[in-house]
């Protein structure tokens, strides 16, 4: 009997559901997460998606449990695994902003420095982090691993916390401030050695780490077409940014040219002022669903 081929593959939930949901229409799969069941739909019967808790994908792929999935830098560096990581997704949600791992105090606190936390008791959910960090900067202090709302935590329950981060604003409601950033945190598309000496698992989760990573650059990128003449042309060149070059054809029979690039979605909002005011006509902005560089 032929070995049918499978490509087991971990999607952190429950957080993660509406930007992995929009993220993998976009690079072109029906994709739906029934959070009740824990169950994912794809349609490509060649893939077995496993819903679970973003930390708890690291230790699966790490026991090849699973062939690959998507996995936080975070949850790779806690677990102590050398995991292959294939593509860089950043923020799933662009609206949340960069993730970072963080070392807070009370605002009010005497401690202003690293080795003010000597002998300090420090709460965390990422305690080998915290304790790499510690060690690094010759800092001897208790580590405790805690779960849950750690803001609240402080400074009755210990006198500082390590924590992920976005905007800050959850750690200054809690009159906290940042004393150090110990990494900056993304979602990485990872897969274990074993299965990427499986020349067909290789290639399946090749493809698909790079039909991600293409709509995860369209979610932050657009596409820009414009009329510009001839005079125009040397200005205009100057102010398009662009993954190479932008595409230029003649208009035949006119002193015209269409002009065609993709540029991030914030620098074009800069850009059409710019343009028009350069005399640019016929200027277009259309969404994209894969940037594959």
């Amino acid at each position: 009997m032929k070995k049918i081929n499978k490509l087991k593959f971990g999607i952190p939930g429950w957080t993660f559901r509406e930007p992995l949901e929009e993220l993998f229409r976009k690079a072109g799969y029906d994709f739906r997460i029934d959070e009740r069941a824990s169950s994912i739909y794809i349609d490509d019967a060649d893939i077995d998606c496993f819903f679970g808790r973003a930390k708890e994908l690291t230790p699966l792929i790490k026991r090849e449990i699973l062939d690959g999935g998507i996995v936080s830098r975070a949850t790779l560096a806690e677990a102590k695994t050398k995991l292959i990581e294939l593509e860089n997704l950043g923020p799933l949600n662009p609206v949340w902003g960069e993730t970072k791992v963080v070392l807070a105090v009370p605002a009010k606190s005497k401690i202003k420095s690293l080795k003010d936390l000597n002998g300090k008791k420090i709460i965390t959910r990422v305690p080998e982090i915290t304790k790499n960090f510690l060690r690094k900067n010759r800092v001897s202090a208790v580590i405790e691993f805690s779960d849950g709302a750690n803001e609240a935590k402080v400074p009755s329950f210990a006198d500082a916390l390590v924590e992920f981060s976005n905007t800050g604003a959850t750690l200054k409601s809690y009159d906290l401030k940042i004393l150090a950033v110990l990494m900056k945190d993304s979602m990485v598309i990872s897969a274990s050695q074993k299965s990427l000496k499986n020349k067909w698992k290789r290639e399946k989760i090749e493809n698909l780490a790079m039909l991600l990573k293409g709509a995860r650059l369209a979610q932050e990128m657009a596409g820009l077409m414009l009329h510009a003449s001839n005079d125009m042309m040397e200005e205009v060149l100057k102010v398009l940014p662009a993954l190479k070059k932008p595409t230029v054809t003649y208009l035949r029979g006119e002193n015209w040219f269409d002009v065609l690039t993709v540029a991030n979605k914030k620098e074009i909002r800069k850009l059409i002022p710019r343009l028009k005011k350069i005399g640019c006509t016929d200027i277009v902005e259309f969404p994209l669903n894969k940037v594959v560089l």
